[in-house]
């Protein structure tokens, strides 16, 4: 009876240790991975502002040439959207009475002339602009005019007025002396501001 006993402790115990190595041996869960899945970027939709982008960029490009004749369309213009300069010069016509005056020798008398024909007035020049800064840049007025026996123009005379102040005008625009349309305020002493350059404002069509 002790043997069998003793055979059926052995049984229910390596039952036991085998139920308990199963459990040992099964394979543990594998963890859940908390790291973040990487997804596609999404393509952002151009929008309509952005597809419009480039059209309004090109529209606002300075005209490669531009053409410095004031019709009276133009006049009326400028007139209606600066209104205090209602009535003003046109360097050119100044330039003509300047040239006519045969007493006008040198600069300094041609500037003196000049300064009583137009200080404190509304003037529109046109021309190339020359020694241009991030702010200034001059408009050369001729006093004398280009004699009949030189073709190449060298008996012109002529002073620089410096012009500051003028809103619309960018330095990199005028790179090569380009011609540039300005309405400016002549202060005297070839000196004048404020101002406006017609074409970068939009008035001078």
């Amino acid at each position: 009876m002790k043997t069998r006993g003793a055979q059926l402790g052995c049984v229910v115990c390596c039952g036991v240790l085998s139920l308990l190595g199963c459990e040992d041996e099964k394979p543990a869960a594998p963890a859940k991975s908390t790291a973040p899945v990487a997804t596609p970027a999404a393509t952002p939709t151009p929008s309509a502002a952005a597809a419009e982008a480039p059209k309004a960029e090109k529209a606002s490009e300075r005209p490669s040439k531009v053409d410095t004749e004031l019709s009276p369309a133009r006049r009326a213009a400028v007139e209606a959207k600066y209104p205090s300069a209602k009535g003003f010069l046109v360097a050119s016509d100044l330039q003509a009475k300047l040239k006519a005056n045969k007493s006008l020798k040198d600069k300094k008398a041609a500037i003196t002339a000049f300064d009583k024909l137009a200080r404190g007035k509304w003037v529109l020049f046109s021309g190339p602009l020359v020694n241009a800064t991030e702010d200034a840049f001059d408009i050369g007025l001729e006093y004398t005019p280009q004699l009949p026996n030189d073709p190449m123009g060298m008996s012109r005379q002529f002073f620089e007025v410096t012009m500051s102040g003028i809103e619309g005008y960018h330095k990199e625009d005028f790179k090569g002396g380009n011609v540039g349309v300005v309405l400016v305020k002549y202060n005297g002493a070839a000196k004048a501001t404020p101002g406006y350059e017609l074409v970068a404002a939009g008035v001078w069509n």
